[in-house]
């Protein structure tokens, strides 16, 4: 992979996982998308595949990754609340959390490509 723009990939997980969030925030009808049962089926899932994703074609920064998949979720909370409310700062906890616990998905991704499809060394020419 070009290596010329490192944050490509946590860029574009950042706005998948706003889109997640939005998506659940828009299906569950609530105001904080993880106050929603669907999130828990839908949302969590969806975040940890898409980390996996993004540590299967990029199997390093796998922290970054985690935690740039959930940092637009207290901009869209802000958003749609119109306020900074009083659990916003154990909000942003929960969030650092999350994105914690997502970078176990793309930690897998990163296992999987690096034993399964990293070629090891080339046969002797000739043999």
């Amino acid at each position: 992979m070009d290596k010329t723009n490192n944050y490509r990939i946590p860029f574009i997980l950042a706005l998948c996982g706003l889109g997640v969030w939005l998506f659940i925030m828009a299906l569950g009808g609530r105001r904080e998308a993880w106050d929603s049962p669907v999130f828990w089926t839908i949302g969590l899932p969806a975040l940890l595949l898409m980390n996996a994703i993004a540590g299967f074609i990029e199997p390093d920064r796998i922290i970054l990754k985690g935690i740039s998949s959930v940092c637009l979720q207290p901009v869209a909370m802000m958003v749609k609340s119109g306020e900074v409310g009083s659990m916003f700062l154990p909000g942003l906890m929960l969030v650092l959390v999350q994105g914690l616990f997502f970078s176990i998905g793309g930690g897998a991704g990163a296992l999987i490509k690096n034993k399964f499809f990293i070629p090891g060394p080339l046969p002797p020419a000739g043999s």
